[in-house]
C-alpha cells in the first residue's frame, strides 16, 4: 500500500514537471527559433564571403567543406527542433498513461 502511494505521488510530481515543460517551451519557443534563424543567416553570409574571396583550390574546398558543415548543422537543428516537442508530448503521455 505505501508504495502504491509513493507512485502515485511520484506520477503526480512527473505530470506537474511535463506540464512546466510544457509551458516554458510554449514561451521561449518563437525567440529559440528566431535565435537559431539569425546564426544560421549570419554563419551563411560568413561563408558566402569566404568562398567569394577564395582564389586558391585549397581556399575553395575548405569552403565547400563550411557549406557542407553548415547544411548538417541546419538538418540537426531542424531534427531537434521538430523533436524536442515530441519527446515532450510523448513523456506527457507517458506519465498520464
Amino acid at each position: 500500500m505505501r508504495n502504491l502511494l509513493a507512485a502515485e505521488g511520484l506520477d503526480g510530481s512527473l505530470a506537474q514537471i511535463v506540464e512546466k515543460l510544457k509551458s516554458l517551451m510554449d514561451s521561449f519557443w518563437i525567440y529559440i527559433v528566431l535565435a537559431l534563424a539569425a546564426v544560421v543567416v549570419i554563419w551563411g553570409a560568413y561563408i558566402g564571403i569566404k568562398i567569394a574571396i577564395a582564389h586558391r583550390n585549397e581556399e575553395k574546398i575548405n569552403a565547400r567543406d563550411m557549406v557542407k558543415n553548415l547544411i548538417i548543422g541546419i538538418v540537426i537543428i531542424f531534427v531537434v527542433a521538430m523533436g524536442a516537442p515530441l519527446l515532450i508530448n510523448g513523456l506527457s503521455a507517458w506519465v498520464g498513461a
